[in-house]
């Protein structure tokens, strides 16, 4: 009789054991997981974070916007509807955690004006602090950035024709920076982003003046922490977020914006003063285009335009059981040097076991010393691109190649097939990386 219990108990424990590790999440050893899933947008960005528990999932949703699809992909709505499917539970409703709007630009916010978000639940929205609706400061750079895109669009549709190749590809960049940063284009996105979605979601406009700035924890993302690198409040650094200002950077051959060197109607009084280009540098493929075009014309000033708005962009750092995973959105140099400078987020540079790659792999959104010093071997990095007549080094090679040398595991979005599969799970229109917690 004693026998018979003893093992009917040894059995109960066996069950027991059993039991529980079903409830675990599958992974090496049991261990948790987290998913990114990069979708198919073209030349943009629509990243998907999942993170494991026990009870479901937290999801986050990092951008959402295209400036041209890519055949794969196929229409914005597609992707959309795509991404809606994906976080849409038994019950039939669509959820998301987190949903972060890293900058205004079109490549990265276009989706939302999809109304089909209304019927999302989402519990936090997260912008930049240059979106705050009611921020002195943040209205003043909103308005010198929106300004300038407006007379910059209006004096391209009034240049003359250009008639030499590197005059028409002067042309061609230009306007398709400024369609990128044009405000009243992605007026539906934003509205979406300030005011829509369901379940009334909290709007937070990182740093926030509230405390420190440099790290967040919030209700919405338990067991996450997250470490705010940019943009940055300070006014040494604020200056990178303001285009040029003044007729200088405004007279180019002939008609120019507005004419005979006066400043076209939608400047605001603040735009007549005079600075010299200073600190604004270009790319040598950027250079060689404005001198193409004779000098600092349209394109020198909608480049600016473009690291300005690139420079309001959020960078953050989520941390999920010392687990490490980098999104910078298009922070150009300015954020990246901060950073780069700081002790504490230095050390956390030097532990990411994700990057998303800057900027869709532009020459100025990763910095080599990054990759070079900091980025430990065998990371997982994902880009968001596509090679495009008007941007023919973009993605950058000796970024890819840079981060090839460091054992990286490295997809890009137009080209799924070369995605390594031990660290991706390739599928119609999204790549998928596994990070192990």
């Amino acid at each position: 009789m004693a026998t018979t219990k003893n093992a009917k108990a040894t059995a109960k424990k066996v069950a027991a054991k059993k039991t529980t590790a079903r409830k675990t999440p599958a992974g090496a050893s049991g261990r948790r997981k987290m998913f990114v899933r990069m979708y198919d947008v073209g030349f943009g960005d629509a990243f998907l974070v999942r993170i494991s528990r026990r009870n479901g999932e937290l999801r986050i949703l990092f951008d959402c916007g295209s400036i041209q699809a890519s055949a794969a992909g196929g229409a914005m709505g597609n992707v959309v509807r795509k991404i809606i499917a994906d976080v849409t539970d038994a019950d039939g409703v669509a959820r998301i955690d987190v949903i972060v709007a890293t900058h205004r630009h079109k490549d990265h916010v276009s989706g939302f004006a999809d109304d089909a978000w209304n019927a999302v639940e989402v519990k936090e929205v997260w912008m930049p602090w240059t979106e705050h609706p009611t921020d002195p400061q943040a209205r003043r750079i909103r308005n010198l950035q929106s300004n300038l895109a407006l007379a910059l669009s209006a004096g391209l549709a009034a240049a003359p024709a250009a008639v030499d190749a590197a005059a028409q590809r002067a042309h061609s960049v230009a306007a398709d920076l400024v369609a990128n940063a044009l405000m009243l284009s992605n007026d539906g996105a934003m509205k979406m982003l300030h005011s829509g979605f369901s379940g009334l979601p909290e709007r937070r406009f990182l740093p926030s003046k509230a405390d420190d700035g440099r790290a967040l924890v919030t209700a919405a993302l338990p067991g996450v922490r997250i470490h705010v690198l940019g943009p940055s409040r300070d006014p040494e650094l604020i200056r990178d977020m303001d285009p040029p200002k003044g007729e200088s950077f405004l007279r180019v051959r002939g008609a120019g914006l507005g004419g005979h060197g006066a400043a076209p109607a939608p400047f605001v009084p603040e735009f007549m003063l005079t600075q010299s280009v200073g600190a604004w540098t270009f790319s040598p493929d950027d250079q060689a285009a404005i001198e193409g075009a004779g000098g600092l014309s349209e394109l020198a000033v909608a480049v600016a335009l473009d690291k300005a708005v690139n420079g309001t962009s959020l960078m953050l750092i989520l941390e999920v059981a010392g687990t490490l995973l980098l999104f910078p959105g298009d922070a150009q140099w300015g954020t990246w040097m901060a950073a780069l400078e700081d002790p504490h987020w230095r050390e956390l540079l030097q532990r990411v076991s994700f990057y998303k790659i800057g900027h869709h792999g532009s020459h100025n959104a990763t910095p080599q010393t990054f990759v070079r010093d900091l980025l430990p071997r065998g990371c997982c990095a994902m880009a968001s691109t596509l090679t495009r007549k008007i941007w023919p080094n973009i993605p950058r090679q000796e970024l890819l190649t840079g981060l090839i040398a460091k054992a990286a595991d490295v997809a890009r979005s137009d080209q799924p097939s070369a995605a390594t599969a031990r660290a991706f799970k390739v599928a119609p229109g999204v790549i998928e990386a596994t990070v192990l917690l």
